[in-house]
């Protein structure tokens, strides 16, 4: 890792969900989801800075007013051009390296984080992150993580080159599709569920939260985990999805 590098955790929040409005500043465990994944981002050995990139919708003002209130750095841009959104915020913000997490996954790890980070900067690679179903022309045969907690790490020089070369309304809405489909035009590399990350090769579960059952799962998991460790690890959650009978009712596969 380079002394000098100026790691950036980029989140794309919004307020606005047709399934499920407000999900961002919902409460978990006793504060704002957006706060939770926060704190356990800020546990990464190696991201030093924070920005939000949210929405120039109106309703994401409150989202810009947390920010404030929290001291973390926001950026508002376009709501459907989220490829431009995040560019624009890593431009704004001077992000040399960006990892890019959804704001609605709360259950995203420092570990895995780091591992991603690591693995980046050791290859040389444009573009690294935890492989999930999202990936769908990626080997069947690699192991995948459940959906809700992927981590994406590129340089700003990738994202200003993939929003350049792309402008097909479905790149531009979903901003990384355009890296992953063109492995021959960057250099990609992915965390598997495997090693230390083994017990999590569980594609099949969801931990996004997409919809208010999302919420209540990840609600009892925090409620289960977070008395023993408030960083509860990813093999944490998994431990406590199995050990736990009555939370395959809350698990919704959206």
């Amino acid at each position: 890792m380079k002394s000098n590098e100026k790691i950036t955790a980029l989140i794309a929040a919004r307020m606005g969900s047709s399934r499920f409005p407000g999900k961002t500043l919902e409460d978990l465990h006793g504060m704002p989801m957006l706060s939770q994944l926060i704190e356990r981002i800020k546990a990464s050995n190696y991201v030093n800075d924070l920005v939000v990139a949210t929405t120039d919708l109106n309703q994401d003002k409150d989202i810009e007013e947390w920010c404030k209130q929290n001291e973390i750095g926001c950026y508002r841009g376009s709501a459907d051009d989220v490829l431009g959104r995040l560019t624009s915020a890593a431009k704004y913000f001077n992000c040399s390296t960006v990892v890019e997490v959804l704001g609605d996954n709360p259950l995203v790890h420092c570990e895995l984080i780091d591992s991603c980070l690591i693995k980046y900067f050791s290859g040389d690679y444009d573009y690294v992150a935890t492989l999930t179903d999202e990936y769908p022309k990626v080997d069947i045969s690699l192991k995948r993580f459940p959906i809700g907690v992927r981590v994406q790490v590129m340089s700003l020089e990738t994202l200003k080159k993939c929003s350049k070369l792309t402008s097909e309304e479905r790149h531009r809405e979903h901003a990384t599709s355009f890296i992953a489909e063109n492995p021959k035009i960057f250099k990609t590399s992915f965390i598997e569920a495997k090693g230390k990350f083994e017990l999590c090769n569980r594609p099949e579960l969801t931990f996004a939260v997409n919809e208010k059952k999302n919420l209540n799962l990840v609600r009892e998991i925090f409620s289960i985990c977070y008395k023993n460790n408030k960083n509860f690890t990813l093999n944490d959650i998994i431990n406590a999805f199995d050990d736990n009978p009555h939370l395959k009712v809350d698990m919704g596969n959206s």
